[in-house]
This record gives C-alpha cells, structure tokens and sequence, in this order.
C-alpha cells in the first residue's frame, strides 16, 4: 500500500518541481495563487512523506501505553494526510470539494473515527430546554420569540483496555443511544487499506489533471521546435519567455536582453555566434529533456524503496599488493582545464582573473585564440556578455563544455 501511495505523490512532486515551479504556461492551468507561489505545496510534500511510515506502519503494539500512542499519532497522521490531499484537489482544479469527499466512505469512515476518538473525545452540542426567550424588536416593536438553548452533552469516549494488537477498539458513551456502554472495534489493516484506496484514488485524479497539462504543454513546445528550425531568433526568444522561461535563468548571460545583444554583434566576432550557436544547443536539449522527462515520469515502473531497507551490504575484498611485483607504467595523464575555467567563471576580480587565467595561459601558450580570448576577458572582467561569450568560445576550443 505505502508503495503505490508513495510512488504517485512522487510522481506529483517531479512534475511540480520541473514544470508547475519552472514554467508559467504550466501553473497558468492550475490555482497557481499568491499562497501557492510562497511554495508552501513543498511543506505538504516534506509532511506526506514524513507521515507515511505512520500510516502504514506494520509494528505491533502490545504494551498498552506504546499502543495508545500510536493510535492518536496513527489517526492523526490519517486526518492531516486528508486534509493536505483535499489541499491539492483544489491546487490542481479538480473540482472536487470536501462536499464530494465527505460523500465518499473511503474518507469519512477513517475521518469519523479520528474525529469521535481523538479529535472530539468529548462533545457538546445544544438542545432545546422547552421553553422561550421573548424580546421586543427593535425596529418594528414586535415581540420576538425563540426556543430557549442550551449546552448539553452529546458523547464521550474512552479507550478500550481489552483492544488486541491489530485492533483500536474503544467504549462510546451516546445521547441517542441514552449513553449506554457501546463498545466499537476497527482492525488496523483495515483502516489502512480504506486510507490508501482514499489517496490513490485521488492522487490518480490529479495525475490525469496534470497529464493533460503536461500534453498541452508539450504542443506548445513543438511549435516552438518549429520556430527553431527557421532560426528566427527573435521569434524564439518571444516563444521561449511564453513557454521555457526557465532556460534564461540555466546559464551565464542566458537572460532575453543579453541574448538579443550578442545576436546583434553575431558578425563581428566568432565568439558571439558561437554563443548563439550553444544557446540553441542548449534550447533544443532542454526541451528534448522535457519531452523525456514527461515520458519517465507517466511510464516508469513503481518501485518497492522497502525491498531495499534490508539489503545487506555488499562484501569488500581488499588484495594488498606486493612491493615486489613490478609496477605497471600508466599512460601521461592529458591536459585538462576545467579547473582554472571553473574559477574564472565564478570568481571574477582582477587578483583571482590573475591567478587562474595566468595558469590557462601558461597551459595554452601555443593557443592563439586561447591567450586573445583570456585578453578580451580581462579587459571586460566587469561586461557580462564580453566576459562570458569569450569564455564560451574557450570552453569550445578546448572541448571542457
């Protein structure tokens, strides 16, 4: 139960983190608020996950007080789970309301016993004594009447000593029933199979919401595709701020703006079209990757994360080698620069330009377009996209992308 439980919240979470979160056409579809933007949809996610060992917990608990415990934790955990998946019925505009949940037994049944046992053990309701307030009214004169109230009991309710290990059984004490003892028993295993029958059967609802979503969205990003082909860049930029915002935020100097000024200059100097060049790489790669990815998440197989908790760890056999065996002569180790081009990309001052592309010099003293381009950096380490369509067409010439 816990498993395809969990596995489709997973799946909810993926497409919130890499579509509803990143792109506006995909929350435009769904109840995408002020409250929702503050990302509090995540605290729901981190609680589901935190209550799911709970519900499902399979211990028993034959020690009256650890069964006590977990009995309030268990029916609480049960009732907040509820409440957050009627949360996201209504993020996600599913049209379904507590009215439509509370016509369902899968949720009242489990919701009513929290309630009666742990969330109202003792409750008041009010009943007429039989007689009559009156009252002048004071807009007309008239005398009012009305049935004199007032607070009475209505129930009680008290755990069961007598309650086995696969059971909450718990004494009722009614008004309606002229508060005779009446003993109630739920087994566990029932209550918990009734609560995942509850969020799968909601959570697959969301999943079709989000599924059509998700097929819309991506016909979107074929016209986009489309567009590609042609190569008009300023209708690609239009497109891309409408459905793959997300992209301008991936990479140094990747914003709008910036992209249409290198596109201006993309014949004055090879580094601006080998940025543009890359920005459609990137473009392109990234909406296959969303195309993937929409695939992974609706077609890969459930997977039992249990089946792993009691793996045992694998065996280690460490072989000490002898000094006398001769040592085998590795091949000289190639020249990479990935490390001086990562410093230079992140810390950009004249001290640490100094350091670190005086080291990409001294390995690249033979590479002309190398030494020009660390020289245009270094002349515009404060100039965005001089600094950093120069450090592009480094990355390229010495294959470190």
């Amino acid at each position: 139960m816990k498993t395809a439980v969990e596995d489709k919240l997973d799946r909810i979470a993926d497409i919130w983190n890499y579509f509803i979160w990143d792109y506006k056409f995909c929350s435009s579809k769904i109840k995408f608020n002020e409250d929702v933007r503050t990302n509090y949809f995540g605290d729901i996610l981190g609680y589901f996950k935190d209550t799911l060992d709970i519900v499902f917990s399979e211990k028993k608990h034959s020690n009256y007080t650890d069964k006590f415990s977990f009995t309030i934790s268990f029916l609480q955990a049960i009732y907040i789970q509820q409440d957050f998946t009627q949360e996201m019925l209504e993020i996600f505009k599913t049209d379904i309301n507590k009215g439509k949940l509370n016509k369902d037994e899968t949720y009242n049944l489990n919701r009513n016993l929290r309630n009666e046992l742990i969330g109202h053990p003792i409750r008041k309701t009010e009943i007429s004594t039989g007689s009559f307030d009156s009252k002048e009214c004071d807009s007309c004169g008239k005398l009012l009447t009305k049935p004199k109230n007032k607070l009475a009991l209505l129930s009680s309710t008290l755990f069961s000593y007598q309650e086995k290990e696969d059971e909450i059984q718990y004494l009722l004490y009614h008004r309606d029933n002229n508060f005779k003892f009446e003993s109630r028993t739920f087994k566990i295993a029932d209550i918990q199979k009734r609560h995942s029958e509850f969020l799968e059967k909601y959570f697959d609802i969301i999943l079709l919401k989000l599924k059509s979503i998700l097929n819309e969205y991506l016909s979107e990003l074929e016209k986009l595709e489309k567009v590609i082909e042609k190569h008009d860049f300023k209708t690609v930029l239009k497109l891309v701020e409408l459905y793959f915002e997300a992209i301008f935020k991936s990479d140094f100097v990747y914003e709008k703006d910036a992209l249409i000024k290198i596109y201006e200059h993309r014949n004055e100097h090879i580094r601006y079209q080998n940025f543009i060049d890359r920005f459609y790489f990137d473009l392109q790669t990234s909406i296959a990757e969303k195309r993937k990815s929409v695939k992974d998440i609706f077609e890969r197989k459930m997977v039992d994360k249990s089946s792993f908790e009691n793996q045992p760890l694998p065996k280690i056999n460490i072989v000490f080698a002898s000094s006398d065996e001769p040592i085998e002569e590795k091949e000289p180790r190639k020249e990479t620069y990935h490390y001086e081009i990562g410093k230079i990309a992140t810390k950009r001052n004249p001290m640490d330009f100094e350091l670190f592309g005086g080291r990409l010099k001294s390995k690249c003293r033979d590479n002309q377009l190398v030494l020009n381009e660390l020289e245009h950096m270094e002349k515009n380490i404060y100039n965005d996209i001089e600094y950093y369509t120069s450090l592009r067409l480094i990355c390229v010439e010495l294959k470190e992308e």
